[in-house]
């Protein structure tokens, strides 16, 4: 089980690696999640693509929000292009997390390249997505 999970819009004001330079409550719970149910996981962004956990970050302002449909095309098949570099698409399950806005176009380019993906929290929100992620953990905390 392979997670591939989104970042956040909160981060330091300095350099750091990746599971230190993202503070938002649904970033730092995502990644709990991930070291409990994945065997690896990866993260993305919309300024570097693919992104490994102890990669370090410099301060950045950028929001895929902002890229032109082709190049959310592009940056997507960049991601998944470096993602396959590290995982191939045999006998692995790729867990998706993050908004819509990604994952519509990270879905087309894992298909085509063969992977089987799922989307944990699809149709959730924001909070919807934490009270997931709280329930979640409570379940594997007691077993």
């Amino acid at each position: 089980m392979i997670g591939l999970l989104a970042t956040g819009r909160k981060k330091l004001g300095h350099s750091a690696p990746v599971l230190d330079f993202y503070t938002s409550p649904l970033f730092q719970k995502s990644v709990e999640y991930a070291k409990r149910h994945y065997d690896r996981f990866y993260f993305y962004n919309a300024k570097d693509g693919l992104l490994l956990p102890d990669q370090t970050l410099e301060p950045y302002d950028l929001s895929i929000k902002t890229f032109s449909i082709m190049e959310k095309k592009v940056w997507a098949r960049n991601v998944i292009d470096t993602f396959q570099k590290y995982e191939s698409p045999d006998d692995i399950v790729v867990y998706l997390h993050g908004g819509k806005v990604y994952r519509d176009h990270l879905e087309p380019q894992l298909e085509q390249r063969g992977y089987d993906y799922e989307i944990p929290m699809k149709g959730l929100g924001i909070g919807q997505q934490l009270a997931w992620l709280d329930a979640q953990m409570k379940g594997a905390s007691s077993d």
